[in-house]
């Protein structure tokens, strides 16, 4: 049970405002990006309705509907306003939401230094560079638009294989490793197309 910090109204959940007293409270301790937007705590998400409750959000918890509050309302609006923010950054992106989910199961993909043992890629990564190397050495521009367009189609095909793992029930305790391995390669992916853009526009300086 939490007590508002204004009219000390017991409340079961943590919710953006009191009830009672409609003062805006404190992000509580067991609230995370799916619950703060009001969404089940699930891979398979609606992109058009987490836009429109960040919108609806963001027009209810903007610093700027706050700004003639007392200085615990101004700091709490901005506080949940930076949350929410954070909550649309990560939910709307089908690599961030998974990460966040095996974040919440105990393994965090994205910190620091973190690797996931993935011999069967190691020889395609060496294929990718090599071909990328290639493309720069020739100034061939076409050969590396097509290279970001495969990986572009590999990141498309990853999406469909963490979004079927998800669909199991039992991902949490049996196929951690295999998302976690699959996110490492879409990071690597987004690595490429950025690496083919920025070489494809050096050769047109």
């Amino acid at each position: 049970m939490l007590h508002c910090w204004s009219c000390k109204t017991l409340e079961e959940e943590p919710t953006p405002f009191c009830p009672s007293c409609r003062k805006i409270q404190p992000v509580g301790r067991t609230e995370d990006y799916f619950s703060l937007l009001g969404l089940p705590r699930q891979f398979a998400v609606d992109r058009a309705e987490v836009e429109k409750r960040f919108r609806e959000l963001s027009r209810s918890l903007h610093p700027d509907r706050f700004a003639k509050a007392e200085a615990r309302e101004r700091r709490l609006s901005l506080e949940r306003a930076t949350r929410l923010n954070d909550a649309f950054r990560y939910l709307k992106d089908w690599r961030l939401r998974a990460a966040y989910l095996l974040k919440l199961a105990g393994t965090d993909v994205f910190a620091e230094g973190k690797t996931f043992a993935d011999p069967e890629f190691l020889e395609e990564q060496l294929e990718w560079r090599e071909a990328m190397a290639v493309a720069q050495a020739d100034g061939d521009g076409p050969a590396l638009v097509a290279i970001a367009e495969r990986a572009r189609e590999r990141l498309a095909a990853l999406e469909a294989e963490v979004a079927a793992c998800f669909e199991d029930e039992h991902w949490f305790s049996d196929l951690v490793l295999d998302i976690a391995r699959r996110l490492s390669r879409a990071r690597y992916y987004d690595n490429i197309i950025a690496d083919a853009r920025r070489a494809g526009a050096s050769l047109q300086t």
